[in-house]
């Protein structure tokens, strides 16, 4: 019974440490490739797409869907035509296949979303840092087709840079700084 006992408890401790490397390797991850994961209360999420005029007309793209609040969102709140969301880190990743496993319409994918063909979204959001969204903005503007809309929460598009890319309106919401842009 002993011997029982403490392979039992081996077995827990091994997952719990399995589980912290992942979530640490996740965080590095993250980092490394553009934004740290940092989910976002649920209020705000609703109160962004609501923000950013989602509507059911729209396929909707997450880049760095974390764990797939806003996939979920999307589908569940504006009945978008389908949600495609975006994460490379790992442990976010396992937890929004996890959460939109049994929803329609919804694809989460573990790729870099700066080598997807994102030609098909009529509406993006990202939260993602500066460095990111800049390079994610030069992509965007190839890729997009005119009248597609751009939310961004914390850190805008430079138009300056990217004239393709007409600021529509921004709020704060909650405490995030929400940009919605059209593509011209």
């Amino acid at each position: 019974m002993l011997v029982a006992v403490q392979a039992f408890l081996l077995l827990v401790m091994a997952v719990v440490l399995f589980w912290m490397c992942l979530v640490f390797i996740s965080g590095l991850i993250s980092n490394f490739r553009g934004a740290p994961y940092v989910p976002m209360k649920k209020g705000l999420v609703r109160e962004l797409l609501y923000f950013g005029e989602l509507s059911p007309n729209d396929i909707f793209y997450d880049l760095g869907s974390g764990n797939g609040q806003f996939l979920i969102s999307a589908i569940r709140d504006f009945n978008v035509q389908k949600a495609i969301g975006y994460e490379i880190s790992p442990w976010p990743f396992l937890v929004s296949k996890w959460k939109t496993g049994n929803l329609k319409n919804i694809v989460v994918l573990r790729e870099n979303f700066l080598k997807a063909d994102l030609s098909e979204a009529t509406f993006v959001y990202a939260y993602l840092f500066p460095k990111l969204i800049d390079r994610l903005a030069s992509k965007l503007e190839k890729e997009l087709k005119p009248g597609t809309k751009v939310l961004c929460s914390s850190f805008p598009i430079d138009v300056s840079r990217y004239p393709h890319f007409l600021l529509k309106k921004e709020a704060k919401i909650g405490n995030i700084n929400a940009y919605l842009y059209h593509k011209i």
